[in-house]
């Protein structure tokens, strides 16, 4: 996360789009606004029972997934500071990289993950445990033409597909992230269904990105 960033959102968090001036912070935000922008290329199904069941699927993997991912590799990840800064650093400089390095090597440097978190044995163990859950649910929704709601792509294919992506590392991601370390999380589900599922949907539907430009 850029100081730019940090400083646009006043949260601390991604992600955030600066839509016409308007500064627009949280996933959900930002999809609602970009719906009533662009309404040709909707997200949310029609109005009725598949735009509920969308709309429930989106908050559960927003709200369980994506957390638990982040607090699982955290914790377990947490002894190895030079894959953590290639990590977060992805998509910038050799110098950021550095840098971020230096700080994580810090006392106390991990204070404000284990506060936001809960980086504990006991807590790591509950967010692996929902991941399953949330990957189980993934396989049980989908329907026969791959997607989780109707017979389109739509906003809870997009939730659960980008929330937890690190598990399946698609082709289609726009950045080089670096090659994981052993991390026995990742080696125990990749013969779940729901991870082939992920890949398919970034195959189907990501595309190819703009060249990012690498910063310092």
């Amino acid at each position: 996360m850029t100081p730019r960033a940090l400083l646009f959102s006043l949260r601390g968090t991604l992600p955030v789009l600066d839509l016409d001036g308007e500064r627009i912070v949280d996933s959900t935000k930002i999809i609602e606004a970009l719906e009533q922008r662009y309404p040709e290329h909707p997200l949310y199904p029609p109005a009725g029972d598949g735009r509920r069941r969308a709309l429930e699927l989106e908050e559960f993997f927003d709200e369980h997934a994506g957390h638990e991912l982040r607090r699982a590799a955290f914790y377990d990840l947490r002894g190895d500071p030079d894959y953590v800064s290639a990590l977060l650093t992805t998509g910038r400089g050799a110098r950021t990289r550095r840098l971020f390095r230096r700080v994580l090597s810090l006392p106390g440097s991990m204070a404000y993950a284990n506060r936001r978190y809960r980086l504990n044995a006991a807590d790591a163990e509950r967010a692996r445990a929902m991941l399953v859950v949330a990957l189980d649910r993934i396989a049980a929704e989908t329907g026969p033409d791959g997607y989780l709601v109707g017979s389109r792509f739509s906003v809870a294919d997009l939730t659960a597909a980008a929330l937890l992506f690190p598990l399946a590392l698609p082709a289609e991601l726009q950045y080089d992230y670096p090659d994981p370390p052993d991390w026995p999380l990742m080696r125990s589900l990749q013969s779940h269904p729901a991870v082939d599922w992920i890949r398919g949907i970034y195959s189907r539907h990501r595309g190819h990105s703009m060249e990012m430009t690498r910063s310092p």
